[in-house]
């Protein structure tokens, strides 16, 4: 019997000998920093996505976080936690009985120590481990009060999913918050906690409803809730959302401009900020209109195998209120609304690029009501180089006024145009209204040939909708740190006149055209409108591009390769005015369902006139003319014609037809 008490003497000895040595060498660490996920939301705080480098964190005070998950924690891991400092001999010895006699354990770690491993220790199994967790258990205990401790455990411990922290939790698995879950969810959390990943409600239902019902055996033996009120939750089934990444847009909706939020953000204020400071980015985004941004081309594009689309609306002020970069995220993460922004490239504006050449010569001194004849083809001077342009179909067109060839998408008019104005001033008009992108000066400028994104050109369209006013588009209104404040803002510059009223005016008077009776008519939204279609060679790529009165909207269609013809599209050809039209106007439609309808202010009466210089006769290459080439004069709608072959000086004549073709 001697020695057993020695050896016993000997060890208990060694052991208050390795603790006090311990207590004296091991200090208390600084306290992690609280990390915290940013949440991304859109204009009215609707939540859009969470962003974590690894895993969600949300913190929130004790006071936010329902009292019955208090009441589950304590009954089911730690009931003496408002007892012991730390370390609880009595639930130790209450867990070795346990095990000793097989009976339902119960941890032997308090609360205290469960948090102490984990921010300050590994999950190493050894004695010195358990050691040093005891030691700083009782430290953490003499500087921290037990609300405090619990309030950082509750903050931190994982559930599963990628969820750190109460919060977390309640978002992941049922679309909450700590202060709303209630009886049935806080048993459910809590029973997670001893091995979260091997009892998730949606993979094994079984085992989570085990989980749940143990917590709630505990609550009622700790006399938190009756056994009527443990048996009713117990009846219920698991309810809880499928699992998910742990950083998705919510809902699904807007990844593209979410992700381009994500890398603003962290341009602007730096990653660490991002993923550890519990930032919210307040964003420009309209949930209600991105809706029915992302419903309008799933309605319209029903085919799988359909072509890519992006839309992209601005209002007066160039707040980002919808945006779409693509049809399937997943599938195709290249941003097509901001081209090569995106990862991806810009794509030749085809005829959405017109109103441009208009703006041009407009400015030059005409007017809607000056007319030039339209050929089914045509060859004109353009800077000293040749310009070969034929009519979308080969169609020939008699006299029109820019208005009616502007709504019928007459190229060798607007080829004309271009000759009498210079490709430079186009490409002036283009920048001066929004287009950033780099703009070869070349002729086919004035057919659209160079390439641009949806966001570009939706700048640029935005100029003629606020009356001539030039609104920088942004994404990101500011963003906040975890306590309210503001932290960042763009450095947005309000409006700015960049062309006379009087000009934009006029242009949009002949888009309006356009939608009334011209190719655009399947974008009608039964109020004032204007726009333009787009389809370029060979059915490429097809836009539609179009406003009202401080908001405006594009749409783009076409395969992300590109060089893809969309010839058999849902059994037809795609043309601006064909799926491109139909989208943006379900889109319209839906976003301004709220809007009262505006009238467009009306430009001068004089621009509706015909201007004293304007002329009808060219020299042109076309199904009944010989081979000449065309030199200007120096009004804007004004040619002059010489031969090259034979002397020719005549207007061309034929007839326009009923219903006006589809356009390049």
């Amino acid at each position: 019997m001697r020695w057993p008490l020695v050896l016993g003497s000997v060890v208990l000895l060694a052991g208050l000998s390795a603790l006090a040595y311990l207590w004296t060498t091991v200090s208390l660490p600084a306290d992690p920093p609280e990390l915290q996920s940013a949440t991304i939301v859109d204009k009215d705080g609707h939540e859009l996505a969470v962003l974590s480098q690894e895993g969600e964190r949300f913190i929130v005070p004790l006071e936010e976080i329902n009292p019955v998950v208090v009441d589950a924690l304590l009954s089911a891991e730690d009931r003496r936690f408002y007892q012991h400092s730390g370390v609880d001999p009595i639930g130790i010895t209450r867990a070795l009985l346990n095990d000793l006699t097989n009976a339902k354990t119960q941890g032997g770690s308090t609360l205290t120590q469960q948090l102490v491993k984990n921010e300050y220790l590994s999950n190493e199994r050894s004695l010195i481990r358990k050691a040093r967790e005891a030691v700083l258990s009782v430290k953490l205990e003499r500087t921290e009060d037990k609300d405090q401790i619990l309030a950082r455990y509750l903050n931190t411990v994982y559930f599963g999913r990628g969820a750190y922290g109460i919060e977390a939790a309640a978002r992941q698995y049922f679309d909450t918050h700590a202060a709303d879950l209630d009886l049935d969810q806080a048993a459910l959390l809590v029973g997670l906690l001893r091995s979260p990943e091997t009892a998730d409600p949606t993979e094994d239902p079984k085992e989570a409803t085990a989980r749940r019902r143990s917590v709630l055996i505990d609550m009622v033996a700790n006399d938190k809730i009756t056994q009527a009120e443990a048996d009713a939750v117990s009846a219920r089934p698991i309810e809880a959302n499928d699992r998910k990444a742990p950083t998705p847009p919510t809902g699904g909706l807007a990844p593209h401009y979410v992700e381009w939020v994500r890398q603003q953000t962290v341009a602007a204020v730096g990653e660490a900020a991002l993923y550890g400071r519990g930032l919210r980015v307040v964003t420009t985004l309209d949930v209600a209109a991105q809706k029915a941004a992302e419903q309008a081309v799933a309605e319209v594009l029903t085919d799988p195998a359909a072509p890519q689309a992006a839309l992209v609306a601005l209002d007066e002020d160039g707040a980002i209120r919808a945006y779409v970069g693509g049809r399937d995220y997943e599938e195709l993460k290249v941003d097509l609304a901001r081209g090569a922004g995106g990862g991806g490239s810009g794509r030749q504006a085809g005829s959405t690029f017109k109103p441009f050449v208009l703006q041009a010569v407009l400015q030059g001194g005409a007017t809607l009501a000056d007319r030039l004849p339209g050929p089914a083809s045509i060859q004109v001077d353009v800077d000293g180089t040749p310009f070969d342009v034929e009519n979308y179909g080969g169609e020939s067109f008699g006299d029109l006024s820019l208005a009616e060839a502007t709504k019928h998408s007459v190229n060798t008019v607007f080829a004309q145009m271009v000759a009498g104005v210079g490709a430079q001033a186009v490409a002036d008009a283009a920048t001066l209204d929004g287009i950033d992108a780099t703009l070869d000066v070349v002729p086919s400028i004035a057919l659209g040939a160079e390439e641009v994104s949806p966001l570009d050109l939706a700048s640029a369209y935005l100029t003629f909708a606020d009356d001539g006013s030039r609104a920088e588009p942004y994404a990101i209104s500011q963003i906040e740190d975890g306590d309210g404040a503001v932290i960042w803002r763009p450095a947005h510059d309000d409006p700015r006149r960049v062309i006379d009223p009087e000009i934009s005016r006029t242009v949009t008077e002949a888009l309006r055209g356009v939608i009334a009776d011209g190719t655009g008519t399947a974008a009608d939204i039964g109020r004032p409108a204007a726009g333009k279609t787009g389809t370029t060679q060979d059915n490429v790529d097809a836009w539609f591009a179009g406003y009202v009165p401080g908001y405006t909207a594009v749409v783009w269609m076409g395969y992300p390769e590109g060089s893809r013809p969309m010839s058999d599209v849902q059994g037809r050809a795609v043309t601006g005015g064909s799926f491109p039209a139909q989208i943006w106007q379900r889109f319209m439609q839906e976003a301004l369902r709220d809007v009262k309808a505006e009238s467009f202010p009306k430009p001068p009466a004089e621009r509706l006139q015909p201007s004293s210089t304007t002329t009808s006769s060219t020299s042109s290459t076309s199904s009944s003319t010989s081979t000449s080439s065309t030199s200007s004069t120096s009004s804007p709608s004004t040619t002059t014609t010489s031969s090259s072959t034979t002397t020719t000086s005549s207007t061309t004549t034929t007839t326009a037809p009923a219903a006006a073709p589809p356009t390049t």
